[in-house]
């Protein structure tokens, strides 16, 4: 007949379980365990926890302890009265009651230390944050002072931006012409959309530079040359569309339509001297085309008149010699005449 041990072991094997599973679920060392199933009790604390571990490992396994242990009763050894009372629960409770008291004593001893240490803790918390405090507002007025002298510099960097701003002018000339003045080494153009897509074309001093597509709320920039004194901008769709120049916005009513915005650089005098001089240039060539063309007709005026005046001597000399002729053949024709009447007298006698 098997023993208790070999009995646990089958029922634990039929389940698929191992030592480490029972371990696991009883709590009970797996060296005990492994002591139940080879029946060698002596490694086990005592009798008490034998038949106690001895039901644990029934339980799990699927076996009723207590019928085990009645079957098998010779081969486990029976547990002394004294030794269960030792290991009761109410010796356990009066021990545990004991370690309680012990633990409630030991409070006790340590409660006047721990309310030192609060205290001494406090205190140096108290004078932390007062230095804390006091360093803090000095920092403050500290602060106040570099921000008085920040906001001043500031306000100074500020006033020395605005006038740099304000040096940029942008005036309108009428018929979408802007004249723009000013600008120095910031040129940038910006074309900003309005509510609708608009297709935006740059041309500068006639020669188209760009043209892009727009998005709705979206707005492009273009860095103008230092040569560039004729900008071009064509908009194909001016609704709530804005143009700025170096950050200065061109004063031009939206109108729904495509519309062209010229923007004149620099200053007008430059422009009017150029277009003066390029006048007089013109004026010059004028009068000089004009006189080459008086000299022109003078000449033919007076080749006209040198031909006239040479046919109307032709003539006369012409003239003359057909009256020198009728007069030398008169001359001739009363000659003969005579000579008849001589002749004729001369015969009458």
């Amino acid at each position: 007949m098997a023993d208790i041990g070999d009995k646990l072991r089958s029922a634990r094997e039929a389940k698929g379980l191992s030592i480490a599973d029972i371990e696991k679920a009883t709590k009970i060392q797996s060296r005990y365990l492994e002591a139940i199933e080879q029946n060698d009790f002596d490694k086990l604390p005592g009798d008490f926890y034998v038949r106690a571990f001895i039901r644990q490992y029934a339980q799990i396994v699927g076996l009723d302890g207590k019928e085990l242990l009645s079957d098998y009763k010779q081969d486990v050894p029976e547990s002394d009265p004294d030794e269960y009372v030792e290991n009761s629960i109410d010796n356990k409770s009066e021990e545990v009651r004991e370690t309680t008291d012990n633990k409630k004593n030991m409070w006790k001893n340590y409660l006047p230390r721990i309310a030192i240490c609060l205290g001494v803790i406090i205190v140096v918390l108290v004078v932390y944050f007062l230095y804390a405090r006091l360093s803090s507002s000095g920092q403050s007025s500290n602060n106040d002072n570099n921000v008085a002298v920040s906001s001043q510099t500031s306000s100074k960097s500020s006033s020395s931006s605005a006038v740099k701003k304000s040096n940029v002018k942008v005036t309108s000339l009428g018929n979408n012409q802007y004249r723009v003045t000013g600008l120095k080494n910031n040129r940038k153009l910006t074309i900003k959309a309005g509510s609708q897509a608009v297709t935006a074309t740059v041309t500068v001093n006639g020669a188209t530079v760009q043209r892009k597509a727009i998005a709705a709320n979206s707005k492009d920039s273009l860095n103008l040359s230092s040569g560039a004194k004729t900008v071009a901008i064509t908009l194909s769709n001016d609704t709530d569309t804005s143009i700025k120049i170096a950050g200065k916005k061109v004063p031009y009513t939206t109108t729904g339509q495509s519309r062209t915005i010229t923007l004149l650089i620099g200053k007008a005098s430059s422009q009017s001297s150029s277009s003066s001089s390029s006048t007089q240039s013109s004026t010059q060539s004028s009068s000089t085309t004009n006189s080459y063309n008086k000299q022109q007709s003078s000449s033919h005026q007076s080749q006209t008149q040198s031909s006239q005046t040479q046919s109307s001597t032709t003539q006369r000399n012409q003239t003359k010699n057909d009256q020198n002729n009728q007069g030398q053949s008169g001359k001739g024709q009363q000659s003969s005449q005579n000579n008849n009447d001589k002749g004729n007298d001369a015969g009458n006698r």
